[in-house]
């Protein structure tokens, strides 16, 4: 039911003319609210999330690339919202089995007498805090109706950079990571 049909049964007569025009526009206004009431609560979760999306990547602290396709951005907003942290080599390699690569994680140690021995790589000190991330594997986005936005590309990948940058922002402070992506 309309919210003229309404507005019409509140009167106690039936009107007309001017104000059965009045009812009309009125009516149109509150049909009108109510569309965007519904939308509103599409919007207000990042898996359905259109026009709000910028808002859910600010309040995440996200920038989106100027290529990125909707799906994608959905995705980083609930993958950030959905992180419970962690600084185990499980954890990192989860986040980025999540994010559609495959990583192996090694932590470099220095060569020390009695736990070295021939043929193990030789280390400086500082090596203590460095860690090597081998990548492999892609995430691949294809165009999805009513998940992807006019005008975007049927197959997309993300840059490699996104999970350097992820692994970088969520690693321990005082640690450095070289990716190796042979």
């Amino acid at each position: 039911m309309l919210h003229r049909d309404v507005l019409r049964l509140l009167f106690p007569s039936e009107l007309s003319g001017v104000f059965d025009k009045d009812t009309e526009t009125e009516g149109a206004h509150l049909d009108l609210a109510q569309a965007r009431a519904e939308q509103l609560l599409l919007e207000m979760f990042p898996d359905k999330s259109m026009k709000l999306l910028p808002d859910w990547e600010r309040v995440c602290g996200l920038t989106p690339g100027a290529d990125d396709p909707q799906q994608l951005r959905r995705d980083r907003v609930i993958r950030k919202l959905r992180e419970i942290g962690g600084l185990s080599i499980p954890y990192f390699t989860l986040l980025a089995q999540s994010m559609g690569y495959t990583i192996t994680v090694e932590e470099l140690y220095p060569f020390m007498a009695g736990w070295g021995r021939a043929g193990d790589p030789l280390y400086v000190e500082e090596s203590w805090w460095i860690w090597r991330v081998n990548i492999s594997g892609q995430a691949l986005y294809y165009f999805t109706a009513g998940q992807s936005a006019a005008g975007e590309r049927i197959l997309w990948w993300p840059p490699v950079t996104e999970l350097e940058d992820i692994l970088n922002d969520l690693k321990p402070a005082h640690t450095y990571i070289v990716f190796d992506y042979s």
